[in-house]
């Protein structure tokens, strides 16, 4: 009886520094990612000579469409997960819409933990492109 006890407690005490885990992704290291690209597109640096950003709104906002695209790509082929479209503008939804009654699962936290690194490699090298050449 004591074993199975302490077994069970080490289990719950277990999930919840899981969800306290999956809590902290998604509600602070997903949008200090998107923030930190946020602000690396509008450096004070990179404006006109009118002194308006050179990357309006709307390229700001097909990065981030361009994002959620690739996490419908994921296929288990290559990755050994997939994610569908669902996921996708679930995410999008999410952390871009920033639509607060809407929340991911843990399993899709998990997904997103592990696909997130993969997915923001080179997300914005056509506007750094765009930068060099207007620059």
């Amino acid at each position: 009886m004591t074993c199975m006890y302490i077994i069970y407690t080490c289990m719950y005490m277990f999930e919840q520094s899981f969800a306290r885990y999956l809590g902290l992704f998604g509600d602070h290291v997903v949008p200090a990612v998107l923030y930190r690209y946020t602000q690396v597109l509008r450096r004070e640096d990179l404006v006109n000579s009118k002194g308006k950003p050179l990357l309006t709104n709307a390229r700001l906002e097909a990065v981030w469409k361009r994002l959620a695209d690739r996490f419908a790509t994921v296929v288990a082929d290559t990755s050994m997960i997939t994610l569908s479209p669902e996921y996708a503008a679930h995410f999008h939804d999410i952390y871009i819409d920033g639509k607060e009654c809407a929340k991911m699962t843990g399993d899709r936290m998990k997904m997103l933990m592990l696909t997130l690194p993969f997915m923001v490699r080179d997300l914005i090298a056509p506007e750094v492109h765009y930068v060099h050449v207007c620059a």
